[in-house]
């Protein structure tokens, strides 16, 4: 069995990616799952401070170019404040917040850019980290609106600077834009095999193209998907075409003169 080194290598980019990325946030790995945290009833203390998101209760506490983190529980059946309950990155991987960026801010809002999550190998370009998704809307909200909790994730200088600090940023690096490389001369080839593929095909698509206005479409026709000229299944039964194109020949129905013609198109097509 061979192993696809540009499934290893994606592989070490993505897990490199997260490691990176997971270290701009403390956690503790020996809390219970925040699900079951949340399933406890509200006895149950809220995480310890140092690993939450600071709450944002007004513009004042954010400013351009810090990253959010917005959870907006308004249509939740069972609402509960995950910026107590969920650490910071148990928030972000939730799938339940959006990650933003503050491109503006006035006295009573704050106007914020989605970003991609972390998430996929290839949103983990760290060099692009706090970057706008595609496509990615933005909007102006009000940060004191019940059950809308948004929690400041720190400045994007700062955060892209403690990526670059990160002892494993390096060989993420390298990883990651060999996986680029590999995924890119993958991509190159599978183009030059579209290429080749459709030079072969051409003539007989020509060829093809050239006995249906003589047969028919229903006897003959070119299948682009396979690539290959499919016949009427009357006709599939091995010389049955040849003898079938002979007696328009000989009827007349087929110019003597182009018989010939039409014998290097069924030579070939392989018919």
């Amino acid at each position: 069995m061979t192993t696809d080194l540009s499934t290893d290598v994606r592989q070490l980019a993505m897990t490199l990616g997260h490691t990176v990325v997971a270290s701009l946030w403390a956690h503790d790995d020996d809390l219970p799952a925040p699900l079951q945290r949340v399933q406890k009833g509200k006895g149950l203390p809220p995480v310890p401070v140092e690993l939450r998101a600071p709450v944002v209760t007004s513009p004042a506490d954010v400013t351009v170019d810090d990253l959010v983190l917005i959870y907006d529980q308004r249509r939740r059946t069972h609402p509960f404040d995950m910026l107590r309950y969920f650490t910071v990155r148990e928030a972000i991987a939730s799938g339940e917040t959006v990650l933003a960026r503050v491109t503006a801010t006035t006295a009573a809002t704050i106007t914020v850019t989605q970003l991609q999550a972390p998430a996929p190998w290839r949103s983990l370009d760290l060099t692009a980290f706090g970057e706008a998704a595609p496509d990615a809307r933005g909007w102006t909200l009000r940060p004191n609106i019940p059950n809308r909790h948004i929690g400041r994730l720190g400045s994007l200088a700062d955060l892209r600077r403690d990526l670059a600090a990160h002892p494993s940023y390096q060989v993420w690096k390298e990883s990651f834009t060999a996986a680029q490389r590999m995924k890119k001369a993958q991509a190159d080839a599978r183009a030059e095999q579209w290429r080749q593929e459709q030079e072969r095909q051409a003539p007989l698509r020509d060829a093809t193209a050239h006995l249906q206005q003589l047969l028919g479409r229903d006897l003959i026709h070119w299948e682009p998907i396979a690539g290959r000229v499919v016949v009427a299944r009357d006709l599939r039964a091995p010389g049955r075409l040849r003898t079938y194109v002979a007696g328009l020949s000989s009827t007349g129905a087929i110019d003597v003169g182009s018989f010939p013609g039409v014998q290097k198109q069924l030579d070939l097509l392989g018919l």
